[in-house]
């Protein structure tokens, strides 16, 4: 009978592969599938999809895992085709970056659609477009300086041996580079460093997540002042804002709360209770659940998919509703 660590892994690597073809899958119907009414929005979508799917196989690449040793919390990357390195653990963790701005941005389009419609006309321009880039890079940028420059851990001081010696305890093998690390030992000398490091994470998460629950809430109360929508239109508001609410939903539940879970045992001293083991086998299902939850949301995405493997008569059908719809509903980029 196979271990628990073996079925863990095996579960690891069906979502890995999971992640790729899902989202591949799912990229594909956003292209083919996506009705006029959702507008310039198919776009953003198409971009968080495409960055899920990018995720997996930054994962598959870097082999990364969460170490906790007593009160240093460690994220270690060993990849199978490139030697251990800390600037790809470093470039690894900042990924994640990249989600929290995207959400934001989801939201914001969400809420100009139906409070400022004519400012979704901005989401066509190649200077905002260029702008959003510069948000996401920067975020990235900055993520990826502090890791590399405050989290880096020196290769003879304390905390470091301690997370080279529990890894070769765990994994059996030499760590030689590739770490990211927070110490919060009080005689390491480190503890300021990633004590402040810890608050700006904890602080860039919970501003992020307070946005996005205001940006919500305000849509949703637009979306029910609406008089001037047509029942179609208002059906689909609804439905992308609960598709974006879920998207948010998956990597606070995944990632994030796992990450400050982990982050927090160590900084407080507590008993990690495989919190750091359960970390990183978390943090690789987002990218596969982000996907399943938005081709669940929106019909027409599942229904484009399914007939791909079972063509039917339908989808002209399905084309004409679509047509039908747009006549009766408001201009298209307010979508």
């Amino acid at each position: 009978m196979p271990s628990l660590e073996a079925i863990a892994d095996l579960i690891v690597d069906l979502h890995l592969v999971g992640g790729v073809v899902i989202n591949g899958l799912l990229l594909y119907a956003i292209r083919r599938f996506s009705r006029p009414l959702m507008g310039t929005y198919k776009y953003l979508l198409a971009a968080f999809v495409s960055f899920d799917g990018f995720l997996s196989i930054a994962h598959a690449v870097t082999n990364p895992s969460v170490v906790i040793a007593d009160t240093v919390f460690c994220v270690v990357t060993d990849p199978v085709l490139f030697g251990q390195n800390r600037r790809l653990t470093a470039a690894y963790c900042s990924f994640y970056a990249v989600p929290f701005t995207l959400m934001n941005i989801h939201f914001l389009y969400r809420f100009w659609s139906i409070r400022f419609p004519h400012l979704i006309e901005l989401f066509s321009s190649k200077k905002f477009i260029s702008q959003i880039a510069a948000i996401l890079s920067g975020g990235f940028i900055v993520w990826y300086l502090v890791c590399v420059n405050v989290l880096s851990g020196g290769e003879n001081e304390p905390g470091t041996a301690r997370v080279r010696n529990e890894y070769a305890r765990r994994y059996g093998k030499t760590l030689r580079d590739g770490w990211v690390l927070a110490d919060f030992s009080e005689e390491d000398g480190q503890r300021m460093q990633a004590i402040a490091s810890m608050i700006v994470f904890d602080c860039v998460m919970i501003l992020s997540f307070t946005m996005a629950v205001t940006l919500a809430t305000l849509t949703y109360k637009f979306i029910a002042k609406a008089d001037k929508l047509s029942s179609q239109a208002v059906a689909l508001q609804y439905k992308l804002l609960t598709t974006v609410c879920a998207q948010t939903f998956v990597p606070l539940v995944f990632v994030y709360i796992p990450y400050m879970a982990a982050n927090h045992s160590a900084f407080l001293g507590l008993p990690a209770y495989s919190i750091d083991r359960a970390c990183m086998q978390l943090t690789v299902c987002f990218p596969v659940w982000d996907a399943i939850i938005i081709i669940g949301l929106i019909k027409d995405y599942r229904e484009g998919l399914i007939s791909i493997i079972r063509p039917t008569a339908q989808i002209g059908q399905v084309e004409t509703t679509w047509q039908t719809a747009e006549v009766s509903a408001i201009p298209l980029a307010s979508i």
